[in-house]
């Protein structure tokens, strides 16, 4: 399994040969000290190379950077490969195999691309990518987007993309640089080329991505927690990559249950009859779809506890403090969790003065979920949205960036467009469903060989203080180990009893 590091800054210092010698640097390396002692000392050949091409001699940038232009490319990393190498380190940490692109080679500062069928290539030699660039505007950088539409624009690579795991990493000047809206943007780009989007790993936050901040030559290497955040990604990246690879040698004895959460409609019920009418139709084979009508059910909304979940429970253990019988987490926990994958639905109609939505109360709720450590962890999940034309929703945005926080695995959004009572590319969201659920067979049958791994996947509260002295607390005193304990071995019985090789 080879995850390919593709780096998009034009400050790139590796390139052709030098993008071979990196991934024979890295995987020399065997301890985060010595990681971080060689991203040192490479960020800082490339300071000195800006020095030594004019940068502190009065010489105009354009200038300084033809000169760094007719370097060999072997050596040195800028801030955006400095954070790619720590990704590509964690893919090895995980097992995997690790290939390197700087995009600078293909799509100069100006000018025509070039090499595209040697680019080509090692995108088809790639199963998994892991993206890194600096920030601009909040954005991804002009050179992740030309690779995007270089993938768009081929349809051998577009098929080779399809199902291909991706995983973010971004570099900003400072901590609210715009990692996260580059992250998103890219999510998304990478979500419409059909590939799945996981985020960082939960041992920093689970989130979008690495996040590095970065803002002079040189400077990426001393951010310990943006390191740590890109290391994360590709650690995720490589486990999920290598276990749905192993996965293919073995069979479910069951069906993949996917939960249809239905969280916004109108009051007609348009989005349920046609959510029904599409599953009669799709009739998947391996799955089992359960649709749940959240909008007719009590939800109680999130009050923000300062120590969420109430304790640390066993993983089919409701430990929310909202106890409420009438409360729809409370009665159904045990259904929710048990839920192998899921595409969170909403019809948005032109009028909403005619819907009942929940999706906010809903999607706050199910913070106890994510502070248990992760319950849903691992599930393949999707927005699930049918809109009217001219609806100016943009619920499955919303959707994608809460979803992925939950340490899941992103799938393309399933949009149905509506217009005159009539869903125009019903041929097109089939298909959609389709590719939903062939991959949710593979990832449940992924994360079911995992149980070691996501046994002992706990949620690390950054930032919130009194939760983390509990957790050190109950670390101490053996009660987050029984829990974690306890979920491993329920997990190795739902292995056994779900999974047979063949």
């Amino acid at each position: 399994m080879k995850v390919l590091g593709i780096s998009g800054s034009l400050r790139n210092a590796r390139y052709g040969a030098g993008s071979r010698q990196l991934v024979e640097e890295l995987e020399r390396i065997k301890t985060p000290e010595a990681l971080k002692l060689y991203l040192k000392e490479q960020t800082r050949i490339r300071a000195d190379e800006f020095i030594s091409a004019g940068l502190n001699s009065g010489l105009p940038f354009d200038a300084v950077y033809r000169n760094l232009q007719k370097l060999k490319g072997d050596k040195g990393l800028s801030n955006s490969e400095a954070t790619l190498a720590a990704g590509l380190w964690g893919v090895l940490e995980k097992g995997g195999d690790i290939a390197h692109a700087g995009l600078s080679r293909y799509f100069p500062m100006n000018g025509e691309s070039r090499y595209l069928d040697e680019l080509k290539q090692i995108v088809l030699s790639a199963d998994a990518y892991l993206v890194s660039g600096p920030v601009y505007f909040g954005d991804r950088g002009s050179l992740v987007q030309a690779f995007v539409e270089f993938i768009t624009a081929d349809p051998e690579l577009r098929a080779h993309c399809n199902g291909r795991l991706y995983g973010g990493l971004a570099v900003g000047a400072k901590r609210n640089g715009g990692q996260e809206t580059q992250l998103i943007y890219q999510l998304i780009d990478m979500c419409n080329l059909n590939m799945l989007a996981v985020g960082n790993s939960y041992e920093t936050s689970s989130q979008y991505g690495g996040t590095v901040v970065a803002g002079d030559v040189g400077t990426a290497w001393d951010d310990d927690y943006g390191m740590q955040t890109s290391i994360g990604t590709g650690k995720r990246l490589a486990q999920i990559a290598i276990s749905r690879e192993n996965s293919r040698r073995h069979k479910l004895k069951d069906k993949v249950k996917v939960g249809i959460w239905l969280v916004q409609d109108s009051t007609d019920k348009r989005g349920l009859q046609l959510i029904q009418k599409w599953i009669d139709q799709h009739q998947a084979e391996g799955v089992e779809y359960k649709v749940i009508d959240l909008t007719t059910e009590e939800i109680y909304r999130c009050i923000a506890c300062d120590l969420c979940p109430t304790h640390h429970a066993t993983h089919n253990e409701y430990a929310c403090i909202i106890k409420s019988k009438n409360d729809f987490f409370l009665k159904n926990h045990e259904e929710l969790i048990a839920t192998d994958a899921i595409l969170l639905a909403a019809y948005s109609p032109i009028d909403r003065s005619s819907i009942t939505a929940v999706y906010q109360k809903f999607m706050e709720r199910t913070r106890y979920i994510r502070r248990g450590n992760y319950l849903l962890g691992d599930r393949l999940v999707a927005p699930f949205v049918i809109s009217e034309v001219n609806a100016n929703q943009n619920l499955h945005i919303r959707m994608l960036t809460s979803l992925i926080r939950h340490h899941t695995i992103v799938h393309h959004p399933l949009i149905a467009l509506e217009m005159d009572h009539t869903v125009i590319n019903e041929e097109h969201l089939l298909a959609q469903l389709e590719s939903f659920s062939k991959n949710a067979i593979a990832l449940t049958k992924a994360r079911l060989l995992r149980d070691t791994d996501q046994s002992f996947t706990y949620y690390n509260p950054v930032g919130y203080q009194i939760s983390a002295e509990r957790n050190r607390t109950d670390r101490n005193n053996g009660v987050l180990d029984h829990v974690l304990s306890t979920k491993h071995t329920a997990l190795v019985k739902e292995k056994t009893n779900r999974l047979t090789q063949g």
